[in-house]
């Protein structure tokens, strides 16, 4: 050994030495190491950390879509497409309405004659902030956003859409988002970062893990259907049976948060402009069967003013459920169509954004009837 090896040597076990002694100097120390070295992971983590392990291993339950939609903007960025792309955005009741990407993918292609790729970044209960902070880091690139409007979508808190400030929900960093939190929530981003969201997902990886028996570390498949083929939804009666509650629930919270959601899709749609995305705006699929086709008055309320914001940003707005013929058997509930429906459904949702790539006009701000919807808006 050299002299400087024992010199190094040395060194190091004088800084293990301080370390132990009991003070409350080492103790600040050791926290503020901690804490440097938290950030250093969380800047890893979030440029293109959820890459360097597979995706199955990070997965909490086989459902885990904010994870997947996490590590699939990372994948985006480090790999961007090379051809147009169009990206889904939506709830869970987008996810149930394709068959696949590819399938969607290869309709859509054959319409416009020329390759198209589908990503889907939708789901469950993803809220506009949710889509936005997703947008946010999508690379570069020829690109169509297809925004998935429903009642979920139009009536989400902005109390649950603060928290992915500090990473929580999403495992993604917005700086869009960061810079308008203080006109939606009152407050920017902690000057924690996201090691809060980081703690949580931690603590709740560790958690389902342990109730799903699946040891911690090893894949898990990713499921993107809630209702796969086989699947069977519940009985009429049985989608009828809270759908009163539902309603009344929706025209509460939509009076009291649409302005909100309306106000976080034009920060998409300025985004959107922003990098040279096209946008275009479609319903998700909703049992008027069971529910009745106005929504007690919240579906005409958010067209009328989606079609309001579509004509001011210059976007299409298409009605794929205008002429898709879709029953009380279709759906499994309220919301989501059931794996047969998805072969109805899928065909005119590529005819229809086709369109948008090769057409870019909008449909126009019609008048709205009803006295119900207009005491929504």
């Amino acid at each position: 050994m050299t002299v400087r090896d024992r010199q190094t040597d040395d060194s190091w076990q004088a800084f293990g030495r301080g370390f132990r002694q009991r003070s409350p100097l080492v103790l600040v120390a050791a926290a503020l190491f901690t804490l440097l070295g938290l950030f250093v992971f969380q800047g890893i983590l979030f440029d293109g950390g959820l890459t360097a392990v597979d995706e199955g291993r990070l997965l909490r339950i086989s459902h885990d879509d904010y994870v997947h939609v996490s590590v699939r903007v990372q994948e985006l960025k480090a790999h961007p497409p090379t051809t147009r792309t169009v990206y889904l955005f939506g709830g869970s009741g987008t996810m149930e309405c394709i068959v696949s990407e590819a399938s969607l993918a290869a309709q859509i292609g054959r319409d416009v004659r020329q390759p198209v790729q589908v990503v889907s970044l939708a789901a469950h209960q993803e809220s506009m902030a949710m889509s936005l902070a997703l947008i946010d880091n999508l690379p570069p690139g020829p690109a169509t956003l297809a925004i998935g409007l429903a009642p979920i979508r139009v009536t989400g808190a902005p109390a649950r859409d603060a928290s992915l400030l500090s990473g929580h929900t999403l495992l993604v960093r917005s700086k869009r988002l960061a810079e308008i939190g203080p006109k939606y929530f009152g407050k920017g981003a902690p000057d924690t970062g996201a090691i809060p969201g980081i703690f949580d997902y931690i603590g709740s990886y560790l958690r389902e893990r342990a109730a799903s028996g699946a040891p911690w570390g090893t894949k898990i498949a990713y499921q993107s259907h809630y209702y796969p083929w086989g699947a069977t939804g519940h009985l009429p009666l049985g989608k009828r049976r809270n759908v009163l509650t539902v309603l009344d629930k929706d025209v509460k919270l939509y009076r009291k948060y649409a302005d909100y959601n309306f106000g976080m899709l034009e920060e998409i749609l300025k985004l959107a402009r922003e990098r040279g995305y096209g946008v275009v705006l479609y319903d998700q699929p909703l049992n008027a069967s069971a529910a009745g086709p106005d929504w007690n008055g919240v579906v005409p309320a958010y067209h009328a003013r989606a079609r309001a914001l579509a004509a001011r940003y210059d976007v299409p707005y298409v009605h794929i459920e205008r002429h898709v013929a879709l029953r009380d058997d279709d759906f499994a509930d309220l919301f989501h169509l059931l794996a047969p429906a998805r072969l109805k459904w899928q065909p005119e949702m590529a005819r229809e954004l086709a369109s948008t790539l090769t057409m870019p006009a909008v449909e126009p701000v019609a008048t709205l009837g009803g006295r119900t919807a207009a005491a929504l808006r």
